[in-house]
Formats: structure tokens, C-alpha cells, sequence
């Protein structure tokens, strides 16, 4: 099957809205899910994932923070019985996840992408790491997903491991935001049902 091509691009840091406050305190300390579904087996990946919070879009935009003209819209990705809602990233759009657990160690995101656009520069994926007084420790730019394409499985977005804190080096961040950003101009991108593998070597 074909997959969306990854890039590595650098890094940034953005503060966490009230809405997701919250939600960090019990996301810390390794406490991330611990069962799952390999809902990418037919594209060869076996691992078990979990949808991330509102990850379908089938509760408009709760949790999540648009900017730009990024929107939930209509139409879903064609291979998952998901719902009917999807999210529009047009140019100069942002959209950022509620918060989720990332595993501190390895851990896989991935998504269904389409950009019916194709001219430009690709799909930024960012992780903004907290700790636990809900302040940012860092991000980690994980990838760009290239430009062009309908609907398909994004690739397995790594990383090589959750952001081990300068200040705190007893204390690993499992807790965090995707921000997905679209590059450049005639973007017509469309994401739906956003997968999180904390815990990228357990396969069951």
C-alpha cells in the first residue's frame, strides 16, 4: 500500500488552553492506556492504537483549538466506519489535538490524510509537551507529511522518545498536543480519526 512520505523539520513551544488543564495531571506518570485496536492491519500494522480524544471529529471541535479557517466538516476518511465529520485544514490554518499520552519512550501517531490541493509544501506534525503545573516543556517537530494525494493512512509518525525535561530529569512528559499544521499555499487538506500508540512495542 502506499503511505504518505515523512520529513523532519525543527521545533517550538505553545501554551495549554484551560479546557485541557485538566486532563494533564492524570495523563502523567506513564499512565496511558493500556489497550487498543490494530485498526491499521490492513495496511501491514499490526500495532494496537487508540483514537485520541474527539480524534474522529464526531464531536465537532470539542477539545481541540482551530485557528486559520480550520473547520469540522462533512465527509470522513473511506475505510473506517468512523462517522460522517472530518477536519478542512485550508492555507494559513492550525489545528491543535485535546491533550493525549504519548509514551516516554517511543510512540507512533497516525492518521487518514487527504490534501486534494497537491501544490503545497506538506502537513506539519508538532508535539507540544506539559508537566505537571500544565506548563509547556518543550515540542518536538515529529514530521511533514508531503503534499498530494486522496484519501490514504498517513505513515507511522515516530519519535524517538518523549522529551526527557533539563530542569526535572526524574520526570519524563507523557502528556501532550498534536498541532498539525498545513505549509505553503493551495492547501486543501482533510484529516480524520487521529491514532495514538503510546507504547510502540507492545503488539497484542
Amino acid at each position: 500500500m502506499r503511505y504518505l512520505v515523512l520529513g523532519v523539520v525543527a521545533a517550538a513551544a505553545f501554551a495549554v488552553p484551560a479546557a485541557n488543564a485538566g486532563l494533564i495531571g492524570n495523563l502523567l506518570g506513564g499512565n496511558c492506556p493500556s489497550s487498543g485496536t490494530a485498526v491499521f492491519a490492513p495496511w501491514q500494522d499490526y500495532a494496537n492504537y487508540f483514537l485520541a480524544p474527539n480524534g474522529s471529529f464526531e464531536s465537532g471541535s470539542t477539545g481541540w483549538s482551530l485557528s486559520g479557517g480550520a473547520a469540522v466538516v462533512s465527509g470522513n476518511e473511506p475505510f473506517l466506519p468512523t462517522g460522517t465529520h472530518s477536519l478542512s485544514l485550508p492555507s494559513g490554518s492550525s489545528a491543535t489535538s485535546p491533550v493525549v499520552c504519548l509514551g516516554p519512550n517511543q510512540l507512533f501517531v497516525r492518521m487518514f490524510a487527504a490534501d486534494s490541493g497537491g501544490t503545497d509544501s506538506g502537513l506539519r506534525i508538532r508535539v507540544i509537551w506539559y508537566g505537571l503545573l500544565n506548563q509547556v516543556l518543550g515540542s518536538s517537530d515529529f514530521a511533514t507529511l508531503a503534499h498530494g494525494g486522496p484519501w490514504l493512512p498517513s505513515a507511522k509518525i515516530n519519535s524517538s522518545g518523549g522529551l526527557q525535561v533539563p530542569l526535572l530529569p526524574i520526570l519524563g512528559s507523557t502528556s501532550a498536543r498534536i498541532q498539525i499544521t498545513p505549509l505553503g499555499a493551495g492547501i486543501r487538506w482533510q484529516l480524520d480519526v487521529l491514532y495514538i500508540d503510546p507504547w510502540v512495542n507492545r503488539i497484542g
